[in-house]
């Protein structure tokens, strides 16, 4: 991911990040995590 794109994948306070989280999580059940990764 670039760089500059960051922020727009995690959102202003982490609020992109929790909603993929919970999308991800009701579709999917317990056993899926959801971890969003700084390779930098």
């Amino acid at each position: 991911m670039h760089p500059e794109d960051l922020g727009t994948v995690i959102g202003r306070g982490g609020r992109t990040a929790k909603a993929l989280r919970q999308v991800i999580g009701s579709i999917g059940g317990r056993g899926i995590r959801v971890d969003i990764v700084d390779a930098y």
